[in-house]
């Protein structure tokens, strides 16, 4: 059934001298079960009378693993049908496999019901079963889930929820089985349902043509996947309360994290679709408020020229922020008007001055066009500018000094028109 091998001990009773192997893995090759290992102390020889023990840490949780996977498996069934069929599986101490065959994705709807009746049968607390039947009686049980393909021995072992293997061999056809798990097993299980505590599907997927995988975890692994699904419901309740491109990072970052994170599959699935629906609300948001601050921006130089009609030309501090989009704004105004132009605006979260001109044609002159009057700007608020013949742009370094090159912008071009 996919079970992965124990770890333990073989050691020679203590009247018998000092010995112990350390069995680190073990496999069944051509009817044999090999320990292997390696020994830690004393000498083990042929007819030794040993104490074999194994480490019942790592047994427990691969038992409520293994349980889970037969409910796992007979919840597929009840879920996506009967054409469901087991085409391998991995039971280890952190998690469980389950690969079976389906030929689409399973829904999140589907995948909610498959995981809340996996729940329901662990909150039952049922006892499991286990006893050999003869393999043609086995056969017969109504509802018995068997690896596609796989040669079974005879007898065979029957792993049952809820119903006694041997009041099932009383009565081997009654429909009545179809309402448990009833599975060829040889592996090794809970006492009670109730005793795997916790189940979550982690992750569905599809691994071949026709083939679905689904992994999840029970037990402690379990609560803490659902505790680092709460961990990221307060990383976005923080996200949301950021503002500027604090917030737009925070977003990015969530989402990436988010992609990455080892958390509930419903869960995650539920967080990310909200996640995505608030960053889009705020990104729209932001361009409706970019987009007002433009025009607001563009409309601000023909109020100034229509009031100040003789003014050789508009040169201010304006409350853009970062936005380009506002400064190419205020420039193709200038530009429509026919009318010099230099703004300034501080972007206060990255620290730096956005700034840029236009010169009409009729202003510039052979010594003196858009680039180099941001050139001799930029000596005053550091950072680089360029541009063309007509317009140029650049960003600052010196926030303090706004003022000052706001002041300098207009000299310079007064004394170009002298």
């Amino acid at each position: 059934g996919g079970q992965e091998y124990d770890t333990g001990s073989i050691a020679l009773d203590v009247k018998d001298g000092e010995a112990k192997f350390e069995v680190t893995n073990c496999q069944s090759f051509k009817g044999y079960v090999v320990h292997i290992g390696h020994l830690e102390e004393g000498e083990l020889n042929v007819g030794d009378e040993v104490i074999a023990t194994f480490d019942p840490d790592r047994r427990r949780p691969i038992k409520s693993n293994h349980t889970a996977t037969h409910i796992l498996n007979y919840a597929l069934r009840d879920v996506l049908g009967d054409h469901i069929d087991q085409r391998g599986s991995l039971v280890a101490p952190t998690k469980l496999r389950f690969d079976f065959s389906h030929k689409a994705q399973v829904t999140l709807p589907e995948l909610q019901n498959i995981e809340k009746i996996c729940l329901e049968w662990i909150q039952k607390d049922v006892p499991v079963f286990s006893k050999e039947l003869d393999l043609k009686s086995a056969r017969l049980i109504p509802g018995l889930r068997a690896v596609f393909g796989e040669t079974y021995p005879d007898p065979v072992r029957v792993v049952t929820l809820e119903y006694d293997v041997e009041e099932i061999s009383k009565d081997l056809e009654n429909p009545k089985w179809r309402k448990t798990s009833v599975e060829f097993c040889g592996g090794t299980h809970v006492a009670k349902t109730g005793d795997i505590k916790e189940f979550t599907i982690m992750e569905e997927s599809g691994i071949a043509k026709g083939i679905r995988r689904l992994i999840a975890v029970t037990g402690t692994e379990a609560r803490e996947a659902v505790k680092t699904a709460e961990l990221f419901e307060s990383r976005f309740s923080a996200v949301q309360a950021m503002t500027g491109r604090e917030k737009e990072e925070g977003y990015k970052a969530l989402t990436v994290a988010l992609n990455q994170a080892d958390i509930p599959a419903l869960l995650k699935a539920d967080l990310r679709d909200r996640v995505a629906t608030k960053r889009k609300e705020w990104e729209s948001e932001m361009r409706a408020r970019e987009s007002a601050v433009t025009k607001a921006a563009g409309q601000a130089v023909a109020k100034y020229f229509e009031e100040q009609p003789n003014a050789i030309g508009y040169f201010t501090q304006v409350e853009i922020g970062g936005n380009a989009k506002a400064l190419q704004s205020i420039l193709s105004q200038g530009k429509t008007l026919g009318k010099p132009v230099y703004v300034f605006s501080v972007d206060e979260e990255a620290g730096k001055v956005l700034h840029g001109n236009y010169l009409p044609q009729s202003a510039s002159s052979s010594g003196f066009d858009a680039r180099s009057w941001a050139a001799s700007v930029s000596e005053v608020i550091g950072g680089k500018a360029g541009g063309k013949p007509d317009t140029a742009q650049g960003v600052g370094t010196e926030v303090s000094k706004v003022a000052e090159a706001v002041k300098v912008a207009e000299e310079i071009f007064a004394k170009s028109a002298q």
